[in-house]
């Protein structure tokens, strides 16, 4: 990822500040989703050296969050916090905190316990 200008790179498409649903449907991603809707990669996908179930959020049409979640262990559902000391360990071994922010948004670990569930997400401010 690069971290001044926002862009990830997933499988040869790119996603940045900016990217459109309409982006989305002429990728190799797009199979007829709805914009409205989370939209999960039907593929673990891999970034670096991590596997990530990797899912979309639009707002208006605009990307708004990626969200990441690590998938290179196998947690029990009542262990789930600790996929996110993963997600900690992952954004700190690439020089960042827990909740990092850029000029185009942030990157933050976070852990859901009313769902019951980790990431690490990319958020783009308008």
């Amino acid at each position: 990822m690069n971290l001044r200008s926002g862009i990830i790179e997933i499988n040869g498409e790119k996603f940045s500040p900016g990217y459109t649903f309409e982006d989305f449907k002429n990728s190799g991603f797009y199979n007829g989703q709805d914009g409205v809707r989370i939209i999960r990669l039907k593929e673990t996908v891999r970034i670096t050296e991590n596997n990530y179930i990797v899912s979309l959020f639009f707002r208006n049409g605009i990307l708004y969050m990626l969200s990441l979640i690590c998938t290179d262990v196998d947690f029990q559902f009542s262990e789930e916090i600790k996929r996110k000391q993963l997600h900690d360990g992952i954004l700190e071994k690439n020089g960042l905190d827990t909740e990092s922010f850029f000029n185009w948004g942030s990157i933050k670990s976070v852990y859901d316990p009313k769902g019951n569930v980790s990431s690490i997400n990319i958020i783009y401010e308008g």
